[in-house]
């Protein structure tokens, strides 16, 4: 049986105000979603990284990428 993702965050990316959010997948695998735009905003590309870690370091590493951590 597989976990379902689980939104545990979400803050604003330095520097280009996009959304980012941290997603818990499960037996310490943890993903980084960013949605960023181009210069008119009209065409959205998904920027992800998976990586495995226990629960801290993936929050350390998130809060580094972000302005303000909003946990939820």
């Amino acid at each position: 049986m597989t976990a379902l993702p689980r939104l545990y965050a979400k803050g604003l990316v330095k520097g280009d105000s996009m959304v980012a959010y941290l997603w818990s997948l499960g037996n310490y695998k943890y993903e980084i979603e960013r949605i960023v735009s181009d210069a008119d905003r009209l065409t959205l590309t998904e920027l992800t990284e998976v990586f495995e870690s226990s629960y801290e370091e993936a929050m350390i590493k998130f809060e580094k990428m972000v302005d303000k951590v909003v946990l939820l």
